[in-house]
C-alpha cells in the first residue's frame, strides 16, 4: 500500500527540512568554531606559559610563577610539583583534564625525558560554553518551530483557493 501525502503536508515538511539542513549547518559550524578556537588560543598560550616556567633557572622560582589558576607538575618533581598519576599518560601537547567538578585545559612537554605539565582551571569557560551549546540548540530548535509554523501558513494559503474551487 502506498502512502500518498497532501500537499500541505509535502510544503510542511518541504520547510521542516530545508529548515533543520541550514539550522543545523549553522549550528555545527558554531560548535567546530567553538572547539577550535578554544584550542589554538588556550594552547598557544599555555605553551607560552609552559615554555616560560621551564626556561627558569631554579625550583624555587617556580612555586611563585604560575598565574594563580594554574597548576605546574613535572617529572619526579619535590613535593606538590610531582607529575600527578592522571597525567603521567598524556602525549605532549594540548588536552582537556577533568578532575571531580573541576576542568582543566593541559598543556604536556617532554624534554630529555622528563614530563611537564601545565594545568589551567577552565571550569569557568567550559560553564560558559555548555551555555553557548545550549543556545545553539534552543536556536536549532525554534528554527524548526517556526519554518513548520510558515510551512503550515504557506500551505493553507496555497490550498485555500484549491479548497474554493471544489
Amino acid at each position: 500500500m502506498e502512502f500518498k501525502q497532501s500537499l500541505a503536508q509535502r510544503i510542511i515538511i518541504a520547510f521542516a527540512l530545508m529548515s533543520a539542513l541550514v539550522a543545523g549547518s549553522f549550528a555545527i559550524g558554531i560548535i567546530s568554531t567553538v572547539h577550535l578556537v578554544e584550542e589554538k588560543l588556550i594552547s598557544a598560550g599555555l605553551g607560552g606559559d609552559l615554555n616560560r616556567l621551564m626556561l627558569m633557572d631554579s625550583v624555587s622560582d617556580w612555586s611563585h610563577r604560575p598565574k594563580p589558576d594554574q597548576l605546574f607538575y613535572f617529572s619526579n618533581g619535590p613535593g606538590d610539583f610531582d607529575l600527578p598519576k592522571d597525567l603521567r599518560h598524556l602525549e605532549p601537547g594540548f588536552h582537556e583534564v577533568f578532575r571531580g567538578p573541576l576542568s582543566y585545559h593541559a598543556m604536556i612537554e617532554v624534554v630529555d625525558g622528563r614530563h611537564y605539565a601545565l594545568l589551567q582551571d577552565q571550569s569557568d569557560f567550559e560553564e560558559r560554553e555548555r551555555v553557548l551549546f545550549a543556545v545553539v540548540l534552543v536556536g536549532f530548535v525554534l528554527a524548526l518551530a517556526l519554518a513548520v509554523f510558515l510551512g503550515w501558513v504557506l500551505a493553507r494559503r496555497v490550498m485555500a483557493p484549491v479548497v474554493r474551487l471544489a
